[in-house]
């Protein structure tokens, strides 16, 4: 048994370099954490192996299989809707919160699926989520008759904040620019719409909402102005304009 310390990995066989990388070998003795002695003739439990010529990392199956989580978290969904529809039809189906806590709980599935479902791109996770949180806040604030916090407060704040978490997350994988720039221009279409409430008299409080539109023009602006031409290339490359 062999070890690459540029792999992080433990080779079967006697070979010269390692398949992956082609660095030269360890012997079995310099595996970080474990002796020779105290493994034995087989690998650490968890640890990636190299089999002879095989150029293929062989990774550990994992305890718990990711449809496995899935459906104990459809089971817990099913069974809290279950349990608020009893306690609906015993509140003689008057209770207001009850039906937003069926509702949340539904976007809350909908929202582990897409995060499942997204989780290898993890930007238009955020933002799907993020507009996913909007409109549970905008039904909930309709459906309980709590007044109009979710326009005033919620949905402002929320652009703002996916905006903040958009460029966080495309620093933190070292993305392009041009990877992203269409969401910023998204983003403000979608925060735009916040004009619709204004005009018609439903945001008593409107300077959030104000704020918000301004912030995401200057944004948007700051990259037509600087980054037009990436913009455009994005634009013809994702809608194939």
């Amino acid at each position: 048994m062999q070890y690459c310390q540029n792999c992080k990995v433990q080779i079967r066989g006697i070979k010269a370099r390692c398949p992956l990388c082609q660095r030269e070998l360890l012997p079995a003795a310099y595996i970080p954490g474990q002796a020779d002695e105290e493994r034995g003739p087989d690998t650490g439990a968890g640890a990636a192996v190299l089999v002879d010529d095989d150029p293929f990392v062989q990774l550990p199956a994992p305890k718990v299989s990711f449809m496995f989580m899935v459906r104990v978290v459809a089971f817990l969904c099913v069974s809290l809707e279950i349990i608020f529809g009893a306690a609906q039809v015993l509140a003689g189906f008057k209770s207001g919160w009850i039906f937003a806590a069926m509702l949340i709980v539904l976007l809350a599935w909908g929202d582990f699926m897409v995060a499942a479902y997204y989780r290898n791109n993890l930007i238009r996770m955020l933002t799907i989520e993020a507009y996913i949180i909007m409109a549970a806040c905008l039904l909930t604030a309709a459906w309980t008759g709590s007044g109009s916090w979710a326009v005033s407060w919620a949905v402002p704040g929320l652009f703002c904040l996916l905006v903040i978490v958009t460029f966080a997350a495309a620093r933190g994988q070292n993305m392009h620019l041009q990877d992203y720039i269409l969401y910023p221009a998204f983003d403000l279409l979608m925060c735009l719409l916040q004009i619709i409430p204004i005009s018609l008299g439903k945001n008593p409080v409107i300077a959030p909402a104000v704020i918000s539109i301004a912030l995401m023009l200057i944004l948007v602006s700051s990259l037509v102005i600087f980054r037009g031409r990436m913009l455009r290339e994005a634009a013809e490359k994702y809608m194939h304009m």
